[in-house]
């Protein structure tokens, strides 16, 4: 079986016709013909039903159909990731991001990296929170990605970015918005606006209401964290939020949190990831990247 045959297979299953898979493919009929007759003596069966004017699939047809496709994307796979080590190519990064990260800790990031390594494409897709991401780089879809986790990790695979904390956010004329401190036991009769169930967030403080006794009352949950903050100074709920998409705001309060809800923001990648020279480029940006002083002034790492 030759990969020559696989895809003169698949592309008839779609055409119904050999001529005009044949001329798709740029080549003779004769030559499709004689390869799907060779599959078909290689097997013993017939994979093609050739009785009627448009071609079909037999029964194992189509059974060796499911195969095919897959050995032919494994293959393409296959070729694009050897494409990685090639370093006369240009590189391309699959980066994923959850919300948090996309509209505050990506932009500037971004900017400079392609000032820097004009030749190197980012691929970056957003994701619905740190749980994907992780599993989209464990799985090999993302070379690397960025993921929120209470968790301190010193491993192969994970670089820290930066350490930052979780606050209460409510409008200026809550009864908490003077105090220097909050604790998760004052809350118990507030309305929660958060995000996703799947999320960072949504996971810590659902737990930590959990410990103090009493299940948050959520009011609403929404992906988009300008919501989130136009509706806390609205006076419809509170939220808890990172001191990196609040630090600025003025519309609501924020209030740390005792004790404190610290948590850290990491580069993620998978642990059957080989790095390329492409892939070295990124992470040794992103390495001098979050040791700049702009950068540690900016998220408050000083």
């Amino acid at each position: 079986m030759e990969f020559r045959q696989l895809e003169y297979f698949t592309t008839i299953s779609k055409l119904e016709n050999f001529t005009r898979t044949a001329e798709v493919l740029h080549v003779s009929q004769p030559s499709v013909t004689k390869a799907i007759k060779a599959l078909e003596a290689e097997f013993k069966l017939m994979l093609i039903d050739r009785s009627q004017k448009h071609v079909s699939l037999t029964p194992e047809g189509r059974a060796f159909l499911l195969h095919a496709e897959k050995i032919l994307r494994d293959m393409e796979e296959t070729y694009q990731d050897m494409q990685r080590f090639q370093v006369h190519t240009q590189g391309t990064i699959h980066f994923g991001i959850p919300p948090m990260v996309e509209a505050y800790l990506f932009p500037d990031f971004f900017t400079k990296f392609r000032a820097s390594h004009p030749h190197i494409t980012l691929d970056v897709q957003e994701y619905s929170d740190s749980v994907e991401v992780r599993t989209k780089a464990e799985s090999g879809d993302l070379d690397f990605g960025i993921i929120l986790d209470e968790e301190s990790h010193e491993n192969g695979r994970m670089m820290p970015i930066m350490l930052d904390y979780m606050s209460l956010c409510v409008d200026p004329s809550h009864v908490l918005a003077g105090e220097g401190k909050a604790r998760f036991r004052q809350l118990k009769n507030e309305k929660f606006i958060m995000q996703h169930p799947q999320t960072f967030q949504y996971h810590g403080v659902y737990e930590r209401c959990v410990a103090q006794g009493f299940t948050p009352d959520i009011l609403l949950c929404t992906a988009q964290l300008k919501t989130i903050k136009q509706l806390v100074a609205n006076k419809i709920g509170i939220s808890i939020l990172p001191d990196f998409v609040t630090r600025t705001e003025t519309i609501f309060k924020r209030i740390p949190l005792d004790p404190p809800f610290s948590f850290g923001v990491y580069l993620f990648w998978g642990s059957h990831k080989i790095l390329s020279d492409t892939d070295q480029k990124f992470l040794g940006f992103m390495k001098k990247y979050i040791g700049t002083s702009e950068f540690k002034k900016h998220f408050n790492q000083e």
